[in-house]
């Protein structure tokens, strides 16, 4: 199966993310590529799981890209992206209602963390509708639990919920959170860093969508770091039920948003 993916050259798409640095997000060309798949007429619109994606280039307003998928031996669709020939994402994706819920993961309502911190704007590059992350709610060496929200105003939002998928990017901006308050311990400024999500590997999803507004639990903990890439295992829950788990790559640049 091929199809071609238009980026609109403005939109809802980049607002947010990031101001005076339009990148499309992430998690919205995973849920385009797998609008693409639905609409060809053969594959469910929903996601099982993600063995593995990686995300290897950046996709700017305006880019045309060109999709290329085929079923794997394992009952997955590997799909590859490319914009003019390159190698933009490729990966394996296994379509389908959610797995079985298993235990949850539980915030601890009105906990703090241990230190007054900058105010989140000064942390994270990222601007409505595309912050999602709305307080810290614990913090440890190697990680941080966040609440957050998807909301109503956000591209990914239709009929008041979002696919879970947008889940994903309440784990990558808890990461970037994490990394900007140790940089701000360390005694650094704290200055918002652009940063992105470039693979995901063995994420399995415990539900098709997640409520607009409703608030999340957001969980990242550190497993290897070579800055400016890091690996996080991830966690997102609706209260005690799980959304997601599994594992996120992002990669840290200079760049501040304007």
């Amino acid at each position: 199966m091929n199809a071609t993916i238009a980026i609109p050259s403005d939109g809802p798409y980049f607002a947010g993310h990031f101001p005076g640095r339009p990148i499309l997000p992430g998690v919205a060309l995973l849920a385009l590529i797998v609008a693409a798949l639905a609409d060809a007429g053969d594959r469910p619109a929903t996601v099982r799981a993600i063995p593995f994606a990686r995300l290897r280039q950046l996709v700017a307003p305006g880019d045309v890209l060109d999709l290329a998928a085929r079923d794997t031996e394992t009952k997955g669709t590997r799909v590859d992206v490319r914009r003019a020939g390159a190698l933009v994402a490729n990966g394996e994706l296994v379509l389908g209602p959610p797995e079985a819920v298993p235990g949850g993961l539980h915030l601890v309502p009105g906990s703090q963390p241990p230190d007054p911190m900058p105010p989140i704007d000064a942390l994270l590059p990222h601007r409505p509708p595309m912050r999602f992350v709305t307080r810290i709610v614990d913090e440890t060496p190697d990680g941080l639990t966040c609440t957050a929200r998807v909301p109503s105003a956000c591209a990914l939002v239709a009929g008041g919920a979002a696919p879970a998928l947008a889940a994903i990017e309440c784990a990558a901006q808890t990461a970037a959170l994490w990394e900007a308050t140790r940089r701000w311990r360390a005694g650094g400024a704290a200055a918002a860093r652009i940063g992105y999500l470039v693979a995901l590997r063995e994420v399995t999803f415990f539900a098709e969508r997640v409520p607009a507004e409703e608030l999340l639990a957001a969980s990242v903990r550190l497993q290897t770091a070579a800055p400016p890439l890091t690996h996080y295992a991830i966690e997102i829950a609706l209260g005690a039920a799980p959304i997601l788990r599994g594992t996120i790559a992002t990669f840290l640049t200079d760049q501040r948003a304007s």
